[in-house]
């Protein structure tokens, strides 16, 4: 008796796609091979948000990625600058009152080299609300740069005997003592 001719079981393999670096890119890496990780991070984590897998206000960076973030950074926001864009996302308003925020120095933020305008994330508290005392540090530290690097690095000019940043003391609402440490910071330099 003649056996019916089974269908052979298809089996597909994954599709291994290498794909090949530029010669600038191959260069950059050379060059910069601490910066590649978390360059790699950041990519996989803005392709993730522009394919509409995960709303903005509610990315997390996997677990398989937080170790490849070196910058200092963290999923709380702290050490991170966003765009124009997703600042205008995180306080759920329009890109114009961002940069009327930004020009009322209601919100700090500076431009960088190739990267547009760059707005530290800890300073949005939410929707529409952002860490009160900004505009009073900026009288003090015109620069929005350096006025940023003050308020992210923890600071003896408020408490000598307590390390504490004073993003984290303007949250609390103590714009006055800020503001006085501002004024220390700035002598000292």
């Amino acid at each position: 008796m003649k056996q019916a001719n089974k269908p052979k079981e298809r089996v597909e393999k994954p599709l291994t796609v290498r794909p090949a670096l530029s010669r600038a890119a191959a260069q950059f890496v050379e060059k910069h091979p601490n910066e590649v990780t978390g360059i790699v991070a950041n990519a996989l984590e803005a392709a993730a948000f522009e394919a509409g897998l995960v709303p903005l206000k509610e990315r997390v960076r996997p677990e398989a990625l937080r170790r490849l973030v070196v910058s200092g950074g963290s999923d709380s926001g702290e050490g991170r600058v966003l765009s124009i864009s997703e600042a205008a996302e995180f306080l759920e308003v329009t890109r114009v009152t961002v940069y009327a925020w930004i020009e009322s120095r209601r919100l700090l933020a500076w431009r960088a080299t190739r990267r547009g305008v760059l707005v530290p994330a800890e300073q949005i508290m939410g929707a529409g609300e952002v860490v009160p005392g900004i505009a009073e540090v900026l009288a003090v530290i015109s620069d929005p740069e350096a006025a940023w690097d003050f308020l992210g690095e923890e600071s003896a000019f408020l408490d000598p005997e307590v390390s504490v940043r004073p993003i984290d003391v303007l949250r609390q609402g103590k714009v006055e003592a800020v503001v006085a440490a501002a004024h220390s910071f700035l002598e000292a330099w």
